[in-house]
């Protein structure tokens, strides 16, 4: 059996303690916020309270991953049906891929263990303050886009938001000179230490979930109208079926999180916005708009992972170059940005001419194997870049583009560079500002 135990928010400290239990393991997790605390009213205390509870839960999936426990048990509160749903979809879906990495069937495990059995009451009516934008930023070019976009095109009051303070982050943070709150997630170090002798389940879970939850608790603290993410259209598309499941490596920044989490949110605050700014975007118009608003930000910008390893001192502070995301990267701003400055950014490596990247770049195309468990694009996409650059003097000598051009078949007449009226949250008042000139 395992236990979501207790958890408990000291305002004093701004410390939430999260603590679970399994056999004879105990484990508690915290999260600091910053202290003082502006005065919070009693609406805003419940509801603080219940998105304290509903965090607990979500942040146990590091936890329940290690052991997959038959069974469990949450003794810190109840769950509704509606929230009990969510947990089911969050849990399985959210495991996905480490299901796959680590050859276990989930998909008959999971749902049964949420139950819902309390009766949800009504909404609180808490204001909230109508400028104030919080955008969550990861050090890559997406979060940094979103803040510009807020900062150039609206009269919003935009706060950067960050778990940690890895470099990347403060660079793009610095950069865009506007405030920042930042919180700090310890992991409970029993977990660590269990994760290093090999002798439990480890792999991804969806951190991008866990943080929505945070900025949620944030926003309801600290008064923020907007929680505005930055997850682009290609975060939809999936990447292998694994038993009856179908695994999305970015499944907490899809538009199915998205709205099983904005309907979360409106069972108990619904006046707070919560969205993806560029949902509607595929990469190629988010690269796009980024050379246009946001070129200050290219020396400091680093989505490669090696830069956010947990053990700070195995990070790295430049791209990596070998792998998912460097290809990817590379492969996209070869449209946009001069060649020297490309090479320059990545130590002067020209990831499309070395040999050894071709089958990380097959795997993009997808003339091999499955799309990369990472935060790429659409495999249209990305043929499609092939097939641009491989008219391009400048790069169709490239060993990557000679080689695998030949193979395009046919090319997809998608329009890349249009903001797409797909399904999307982005408020119309909001939407038609950002985008009013494309």
């Amino acid at each position: 059996m395992f236990f979501f135990t207790t958890y408990a928010l000291d305002e004093k400290t701004g410390t939430l303690s999260l603590s679970y239990a399994y056999q004879e393991h105990t484990f508690t997790e915290t999260i600091l916020f910053p202290v003082p605390f502006p005065k919070i009213s009693n609406a805003k205390k419940k509801a603080l309270d219940r998105v304290c509870f509903l965090t607990h839960i979500a942040c146990g999936i590091s936890y329940f991953k290690a052991f997959l426990p038959k069974k469990i048990k949450i003794e810190s509160g109840k769950l509704t049906k509606e929230e009990a749903a969510f947990f089911r979809e969050f849990y399985l879906k959210g495991l996905g891929e480490f299901s796959y990495r680590n050859k276990v069937h989930i998909e008959n495990l999971v749902p049964a263990l949420f139950k819902g059995t309390s009766i949800q009451k009504d909404p609180l009516d808490i204001p909230f303050t109508p400028s104030k934008v919080l955008i969550p930023v990861g050090g890559g070019k997406d979060s940094c886009l979103s803040m510009e976009l807020f900062k150039q095109k609206t009269n919003k009051d935009v706060t950067a938001f960050s778990v940690g303070t890895a470099q990347p982050i403060m660079d793009c943070i610095k950069t865009a000179g506007v405030p920042h709150l930042c919180i700090k997630r310890t992991i409970a170090p029993e977990l660590i230490k269990l994760n290093q002798t090999g002798t439990v389940y480890n792999g991804h879970i969806p951190i991008t979930g866990i943080i929505s939850f945070i900025t949620w608790l944030c926003a309801i603290i600290y008064d923020y109208k907007y929680v505005v993410l930055s997850c682009e259209r290609s975060a939809n598309t999936g990447n292998v079926a694994w038993g009856k499941l179908f695994v999305n490596h970015q499944y907490s920044k899809s538009i199915d999180f998205e709205t099983n989490f904005r309907h979360l949110i409106a069972v108990t605050t619904p006046q707070l916005e919560y969205f993806s700014l560029l949902r509607p975007c595929s990469e190629l118009l988010i690269a796009s708009l980024f050379t246009r608003y946001c070129t200050n930000y290219i020396p400091v910008i680093t989505s490669c992972n090696k830069a956010f390893f947990q053990d700070e001192s195995k990070r790295w502070h430049h791209w990596c170059g070998d792998c998912d995301k460097c290809r990817f990267v590379f492969l996209l701003f070869a449209l946009y940005l001069s060649k020297d400055v490309l090479l320059s950014w990545m130590q002067g490596r020209n990831l499309l001419d070395e040999k050894e990247q071709l089958q990380g770049y097959k795997e993009l195309f997808g003339f091999s194997n499955h799309k990369p468990f990472e935060c790429v694009g659409e495999i249209d996409e990305c043929c499609w870049v092939l097939d641009k650059l491989s008219k391009r003097s400048v790069w169709k000598n490239a060993y990557v583009i000679k080689t695998l051009s030949p193979l395009l078949k046919t090319i997809s007449k998608k329009r890349f560079l249009t903001p797409y009226q797909t399904k999307h949250f982005v408020p119309k008042e909001i939407f038609m500002t950002v985008f009013k000139d494309k």
